[in-house]
């Protein structure tokens, strides 16, 4: 039903454009192009998340019938997030901070896995595949590192990711545990974010009780949701109401063997089995909601036409009206409007005086999210009391602050774009003008990671006699002196001990030396972070704010001219023959009766969709 829906909008749009032409109305027909052109890019971005071990990879390798072209380790699987789209073939590019490039597809692993080779990971923001399969037709799927990850840039990252992301599915296994504490808090947070969220239960193949895992799975969140007090109320259904849907990747894969091995009945059982018809129905639901979207924008769009031509139309009628008060009455209107739209245009630069002070509120977003980003590092170091604690810490530490500075920028894009979009689209409308779609999404992220977080040489450093040369000899005379007095000797080991001491007293003077490096280190790192994502941001910003204003002014002068054009018209109607003004008023109410009749097939359009939107949820596992 949802195609032939989409049929059918399209067909309304083509019929508008048709009639805004035919008006000499081309400006609003290329209108319903761009828009056309827009719905027609979009996907629909589904993210897979969950924690360590739950098979997300390997669930989606599935899914698009390539057991093995994802990564699936023991341990953190996605060191970035991977983007699967459909293509003409199975091609894999690099999306790094300052450049892209493909690769072989047999290399993902050394990109985007933490058991691949540190070199070439190194800065990798995500890998973009593509895919011949039917399944990802309007889809894109992201595979996201796991959230219970020790690195903490990986988890904000997930986090991060949602913001673009259109529906959510979140993996659990059969046969781990149930559903964590720090699984739930990630999904409370994750809720603000997307509002179309799934579960996925994976690896029922071995497990023999899915059922009351599932059961508690459903207790533990509905106990969560009440209360933890984290789940907003107006996000607390849709937990609750979420579908679970159980799933085995292992049994979908023995369903591409058996279908190669030409045994395609075995192999649809397999399939069956997997419970990825399910799923798959679901990712086609998604798609087919995002076209039912994109079809009411169209709609709307060409409502907004036909009210521009019926005034045209409506026009023309009172024109060559042979009642002489019914041009009169019009051409009132219209000059009223002309004399307000004067008003509005006096007025517009006093109404964007405030546009003058996004940049500062910018740059209070970004440290607000920086400092926040920063401070389970500050925690991590001053709980790092061993210098071989320090040492292992220091080897996961760039990729997680790059991973967190990511991840910042994202949240603070998306501030950033909800401030900015509130802010020029009231501007936009106190003149009276239709407000603007405005994404910074496609703003790259400036390089912020320039500094080497690394220890301070301590192995083998030379002694400060100053500094610990001259306390230890006191330190060693003295306790000479006090064991000797208690024992005979003393002599020998009282030096030994205050060696010992000292020995003691270096390791934590080292490590005390290292967190203050690493202090200052990371708080360089994070200021540096903030100087380049404020600077990008206002460059960003002051570029709409002019384009609104441009746009503004653009719109103000077209609709002025177009007020002086149906005066101008008005006037050489009222001035026209009897013949004439019979003619035009038969055109003009001819068109009027087409525009009511496209008014009422949209009307009823909008109708359907709204009712197709509302049953696109997928029914819950029994």
């Amino acid at each position: 039903m949802s195609a032939e829906l989409v049929t059918r909008v399209l067909r309304l749009a083509n019929e508008v454009n048709t009639l805004a032409k035919q008006a000499g109305r081309a400006d609003l027909a290329e209108v319903l192009v761009q828009v056309a052109a827009r719905w027609k890019e979009t996907e629909t971005t589904v993210v897979l998340a969950g924690a360590q071990k739950r098979g997300k990879s390997r669930l989606l390798n599935a899914l698009i019938g390539h057991p093995g072209l994802l990564p699936v380790d023991a341990d953190v699987a996605t060191n970035c997030y991977l983007g699967l789209r459909r293509g003409p073939a199975l091609t894999a590019k690099v999306h790094k901070a300052s450049e892209s490039f493909a690769i072989d597809p047999a290399q993902i692993t050394d990109y985007a896995s933490m058991t691949g080779d540190p070199a070439k990971r190194r800065e990798v923001v995500n890998v973009e595949l593509t895919v011949d399969h039917p399944m990802l037709d309007g889809v894109r799927l992201l595979d996201t590192p796991g959230v219970d990850s020790l690195t903490v840039g990986h988890r904000q990252a997930t986090v991060a990711i949602l913001q673009r992301a259109d529906a959510l599915l979140f993996a659990l296994s059969a046969q781990d545990q149930p559903v964590l504490r720090h699984e739930l808090e990630f999904l409370a947070e994750a809720v603000q974010r997307v509002q179309a969220v799934t579960f996925v239960l994976t690896k029922v193949e071995d497990s023999a009780n899915w059922q009351a895992l599932l059961a508690e799975n459903r207790r533990r969140l509905d106990t969560f949701v009440a209360e933890s007090g984290l789940v907003a109320p107006e996000n607390a259904a849709i937990l609750r109401g979420a579908a679970w849907l159980p799933v085995s990747a292992k049994l979908a894969e023995a369903a591409v063997a058996q279908r190669r091995l030409g045994r395609p009945e075995r192999a649809d059982q397999l399939h069956e089995r997997s419970g990825l018809c399910r799923l798959e129905e679901y990712l086609r639901s998604c798609a087919e909601g995002r076209e039912l979207a994109r079809s009411a924008t169209v709609v709307s769009a060409c409502v907004s036409v036909l009210s521009a031509v019926a005034a045209v139309a409506t026009d023309h009628v009172a024109g060559a009206s042979d009642d002489s008060k019914e041009p009169a009455k019009r051409l009132a209107e219209v000059e009223t409007a002309l004399a307000e739209l004067a008003e509005i245009a006096k007025e517009r630069r006093r109404y964007a005086v405030g546009n003058q002070f996004l940049g500062r509120e910018v740059a209070t977003i970004a440290r607000a999210h920086l400092a926040r980003v920063r401070q389970p590092y500050e925690q991590a170091v001053g709980e790092l009391t061993k210098r071989a604690d320090l040492e292992r810490y220091l080897q996961q530490l760039p990729e997680s602050v790059e991973r967190s500075i990511q991840a910042a920028w994202d949240e603070i894009v998306a501030e950033v774009s909800t401030l900015v979009g509130t802010a020029l689209n009231e501007f936009l409308r106190s003149l009276r003008l239709d407000p603007m779609d405005m994404d910074l999404a496609k703003v790259a992220m400036p390089r912020v990671w320039s500094h080497e977080l690394k220890s301070e040489p301590t192995a083998g450093a030379k002694m400060d006699m100053f500094r610990e040369g001259v306390p230890a000899a006191a330190m060693a005379a003295s306790l000479g002196l006090i064991i000797a007095h208690l024992n005979p000797i003393g002599f020998i080991i009282g030096p030994a001990l205050a060696a010992a001491v000292l020995v003691r007293r270096r390791e934590w003077d080292e490590v005390h030396r290292n967190q203050q490096a690493l202090r200052r280190l990371l708080a360089e790192q994070f200021t540096q972070a903030g100087s380049e994502i404020t600077l990008a941001l206002e460059r960003e910003v002051a570029n709409w704010r002019a384009t609104v204003e441009q746009s503004a002014d653009t719109a103000l002068a077209t609709q002025r001219k177009d007020l002086e054009s149906r005066r101008a018209e008005l006037r050489t109607l009222a001035a026209s023959n009897v013949a004439d003004k019979r003619d035009a008023r038969e055109s003009a109410t001819k068109r009027l009766e087409t525009i009511a009749t496209l008014t009422d097939r949209a009307a009823g359009l909008r109708g359907e969709i709204a009712t197709a939107l509302g049953g696109a949820r997928p029914a819950a596992a029994s």
